[in-house]
């Protein structure tokens, strides 16, 4: 079974689909995480925009249960820094990044179950998955979210919430309107809205829905 979780940044797709993944006993597939990953190779790399779509051939990127892996490395916090953020957001409006991307989730979705989280994952990556959503949330509330997080890992952190709202629209403007795979309702897709749902409320609404009780 595949099922999809789109949406913007700060929805609370991924944590959603996290959950989703252990209740349903499936494969969890952060499409996030793994440009991330990428970011991160050409981060630490040096690698040169000119050489982006070159350097694709030497990464060794794999996803398992435990998350994504470079180079047989489990990647974790190195990847949430501000600096890869920033660059798998641009990294992402490059056509030979998303196939790359998009081939290794299709090969994973088709040897098991997966829940799936992205931006085009439904519309355009899985378009044949067995049940698509789509998450939101008003952008206050997204940003609130994102102050969340980032104050816990950095809790002297003197970031503001009109700060990290602007940062979202300017976030969704470019995933929204790029030319390739732009982020979009998915035909068929269930909309759920978490602006005032607990991830607790929302996990139950997509189960029921999975499960033929809604």
């Amino acid at each position: 079974m595949i099922i999809t979780l789109d949406g913007p940044s700060g929805s609370g797709k991924s944590t959603l689909a996290k959950r989703l993944a252990k209740v349903m006993n499936f494969t969890h597939i952060d499409s996030g995480s793994i440009y991330r990953a990428i970011a991160y190779y050409f981060i630490t790399n040096g690698v040169t925009s000119d050489n982006y779509e070159k350097s694709l051939e030497d990464i060794n990127i794999s996803y398992s249960k435990n998350g994504v892996m470079l180079d047989g490395k489990r990647l974790k916090s190195e990847i949430r820094t501000v600096d890869v953020t920033e660059l798998s957001s641009k990294i992402a409006t490059y056509p030979f990044v998303r196939n790359y991307v998009d081939n290794i989730i299709k090969e994973i979705a088709a040897n098991t179950s997966v829940v799936v989280d992205g931006r085009d994952i439904g519309s355009s990556v899985l378009p044949n998955a067995d049940f698509k959503f789509y998450i939101e949330a008003d952008i206050q509330k997204r940003a609130a979210r994102r102050i969340l997080q980032i104050k816990r890992k950095n809790p002297e952190s003197d970031i503001v919430v009109s700060e990290v709202r602007e940062d979202l629209k300017i976030r969704d403007d470019r995933d929204k309107n790029r030319e390739y795979s732009p982020l979009c309702i998915p035909e068929n897709a269930i909309i759920i809205d978490t602006t005032n749902d607990s991830v607790k409320e929302s996990l139950q609404k997509i189960t029921r829905i999975i499960r033929g009780l809604d």
